[in-house]
């Protein structure tokens, strides 16, 4: 019996007798692609987009589809999305968007296996989800920061991990911007003043906080291939030769190593790029955004250690990903200890120890000021307290107890 049978049986149970999220579900609805055409200005931080999103009904009867968007309001100081106009097949659609929920009337109740296409045209200023401002070096810049639940802020999708779609973003920007984003780039062209528009395509289905947008004047490399996919760095062109240096390595043998252990790599490419978003690092699938401050020229042990574990999530929470954010620990706890994993198989088993036993003090300190708290959530409600220390380490000390139960061979 294999630790991820065990895993995945423990799971269902856990989903099926006591704990779900309280997400509005549609399991009738199945989001299958969204092609977002967003403009970016650097005259106004207003963004404006066309959504085209593909839709399967698994079910009849459905007479409306429910997407997540954050509507402008004074309480955001009037930012969030303006909804102009909904249609289908040329025909425009009734709608309402109100309390950040867009709900679409359908013309007429799904049929199941029914396919349909939707076009939404929205704009406003993003509140949160994608930060617009300045980097370290003083230039503009666009960087999306959708977790665990932000996407709604400037994507109309259904913001939660339970379903899974394609992505596509054509970026219409001032040609002094490289843009980058999931999946492959599939067309750059210069247009009419001073702009340029940039097609990327994910072919994989993801969850919606991992989609990403970056906007910059990056210094771009092409660093290596792994089974034919391109390994790239995209840093601040002002941190080039030290951004070059430092995510060089260990990206691929990391690739090769969680590729040999447990499976195929999933996506087109695999990106490391220095952002203006996020704090440490992000997982955004094929295309991962690290901190500004991640690029130092050393290649210290703390960076190198967040590459590992975002490399590791590109598995565990993209490709595998939990249903609901109540069992959220399955993501960040498999990263953590395959993180250490890979530091245990590359650096020796005393590295292996040392992250150990830096993650055990972490535990201990935890549960003797909160011995009441459970890495599985009990039906969250409030998503901040998403994730906690524990998310990561007790999560990973619950793979290393059971990795010491079964034994290696079964393990892996």
């Amino acid at each position: 019996m294999s630790l991820f049978f065990l895993i995945t049986i423990s799971s269902l149970l856990i989903k099926t007798f006591f704990f779900d999220d309280n997400y509005p579900k549609n399991l009738k609805i199945d989001a299958i692609n969204y092609a977002f055409n967003i403009e970016l200005s650097d005259k106004s931080d207003q963004i404006s987009c066309e959504l085209i999103v593909d839709i399967r009904f698994l079910g009849s009867g459905v007479k409306e589809l429910r997407l997540d968007l954050i509507n402008a309001s004074s309480k955001l100081g009037n930012k969030g999305m303006v909804v102009s106009e909904v249609s289908s097949n040329e025909k425009m659609l009734s709608f309402s968007h109100k309390n950040d929920e867009l709900i679409i009337h359908l013309p007429k109740p799904s049929l199941i296996e029914q396919f349909s296409k939707y076009k939404i045209k929205y704009k406003g200023i993003p509140q949160s989800g994608l930060i617009i401002g300045d980097n370290k070096h003083g230039d503009r810049t666009f960087f999306s920061d959708n977790w665990p639940n932000l996407t709604r802020h400037w994507l109309a999708t259904i913001d939660h991990p339970y379903d899974k779609a394609m992505c596509e973003f054509i970026v219409t920007a001032p040609d002094h911007y490289q843009i980058v984003s999931n999946g492959l780039k599939i067309e750059e062209s210069n247009i009419n003043n001073n702009k340029r528009v940039t097609h990327w395509k994910q072919s994989v289905p993801i969850a919606s906080w991992l989609f990403v947008l970056g906007a910059a004047d990056f210094a771009v490399q092409y660093v290596d291939e792994f089974e034919g996919k391109s390994i790239q760095t995209w840093v601040f062109k002002q941190d080039r030769e030290a951004g070059f240096y430092d995510f060089s390595e260990p990206t691929k043998k990391v690739l090769k190593f969680y590729s040999d252990n447990i499976g195929p790599f999933s996506y087109e490419k695999l990106a490391n790029i220095q952002s203006n978003s996020v704090s440490g690092g992000m997982e955004a699938a094929s295309a991962i955004l690290y901190s500004d401050n991640s690029v130092v020229g050393d290649r210290n042990v703390r960076w190198r250690n967040v590459v590992i574990h975002e490399i590791a999530h590109q598995w565990f929470g993209n490709s595998v990903t939990q249903y609901d954010w109540d069992d959220v620990w399955l993501s960040e706890g498999f990263a953590t200890y395959f993180t250490l994993l890979f530091i245990e198989h590359e650096y020796g088993r005393e590295e292996f120890i040392k992250g150990l036993e830096s993650s055990q003090k972490s535990v201990d300190s935890f549960y003797d000021k909160n011995p009441k708290y459970q890495i599985v959530h009990d039906n969250l409600k409030n998503m901040k307290n998403v994730t906690s220390s524990q998310t990561y380490q007790k999560g990973s000390w619950t793979l290393h107890m059971l990795r010491g139960f079964l034994g290696n061979e079964v393990f892996w």
